[in-house]
This record gives C-alpha cells, structure tokens and sequence, in this order.
C-alpha cells in the first residue's frame, strides 16, 4: 500500500512541474475563483473571449498559425494541457513571413515547490500544495508575464478577436501584408539583379 501511495505522490509532483491553464480533474474552485489562470488573463485582455472548456478549446481555432497579428491569441499544448497567450507583437522575416511572436500571459512557468507556495499562499498544508499543484499553479499564477521571440514551430493553434468580430477585418489587414509583401519582394530582385 505505501509502495503505491508514493507512486500516486510521485505522478502528482511530475504532473506539477509541466505548465498549464487548469486541471479538470481536481477541485480546482478556489484556485478558479482567484482569477489567475492564462484564460483569466486573456479575459481581461479581451472581454468577447468566451474561457473555453478543455473539450471546447480544440474550437478555438479561427486563423493559421502563419497568419498570427498583434492581439491575437496564441494557443501551446504543454504535454496534456493548454496554454494561452496574448500576442504583443509579431516578428517578421525580410520577406514579411511570421517567424517568432512576443508574448505576455500569466501562469506560465515552473511547477510550485512547497517552499515557494508555503512562501507566496501563507499556507503549510501539504495537501493544499498538492492540489494546488494538481490544478496546474505555477510559480506565475495571477503574474503577467513575458516571452519574447517564441518560435511559430511551437503554436498548436491561434484565435483571433477579429475573426470573431467580423471576417473583414482580418481580410484587410491580409491584403495589406500582402500588398507590402509583394513590394518588398520587389524591392529585394530589384537589389539582387543591381547587385
């Protein structure tokens, strides 16, 4: 019986230290309640995002990853999880193409050590540590936080506020990347041929 206890303790603490939104699994209600989660940042960033359910989050593809803007939501798979962020600003190649993004999000980072949750929450529970564990709290829980020049390779999937909004807001900004793309094609055979 200890023998499988451990391994139930061992799986929670391995489980913990991968990033995500939220956990289904566990009681998370208090930690839900608290608003810290990468779909609660993404709220406040965008009032018409609807915060999915796990089942609901593979819907929530509107746009190619290739075509990512500014304001935008980029969604990550994190072993079994989600994750969401918000797209700062998008870096192109010399050819206008997305390559990376920078992005701010909250709750994305390393599993919580008991010290740190003992430190942060005020709290020596072991069992409040383990579900806060269990529901996916990290060391960034209800902190913004930024990456910068992440890699396109590593977005499952991206949501935009604007195809939600309306069709023809993303399809303008499209023919104007287009048309931008097209001269500075040009502008570089024209460089390479003086060359």
């Amino acid at each position: 019986m200890k023998c499988v206890v451990t391994v139930v303790v061992l799986a929670l603490l391995i489980a913990g230290n991968s990033t995500r939104c939220y956990a289904e699994r566990c009681n998370c209600d208090v930690w839900v309640g608290r608003g810290g989660y990468c779909v609660d940042y993404i709220k406040d960033r965008i009032p018409s995002f609807q915060i999915p359910t796990k089942d609901e989050m593979v819907a929530l593809k509107n746009t190619d990853v290739a075509e990512v803007a500014e304001g935008d939501v980029v969604i990550f798979t994190i072993k079994n999880y989600w994750h969401v962020a918000y797209v700062e600003a998008v870096r192109r190649n010399r050819r206008g193409e997305a390559t990376a993004i920078d992005v701010s999000e909250k709750n994305f980072g390393d599993g919580l050590s008991f010290a740190e949750f003992k430190a942060r929450w005020k709290s020596k529970s072991r069992h409040e540590w383990n579900r806060a564990v269990c529901c996916g709290i990290t060391e960034n829980y209800d902190l913004v936080t930024w990456r910068k020049n992440v890699s396109l390779d590593t977005v499952k999937q991206v949501w935009s506020p604007d195809d939600a909004a309306s069709e023809g807001g993303r399809l303008r900004v499209n023919v104007l990347v287009d048309k931008v793309k097209e001269v500075l094609n040009k502008f570089f055979d024209y460089t390479e041929t003086e060359l």
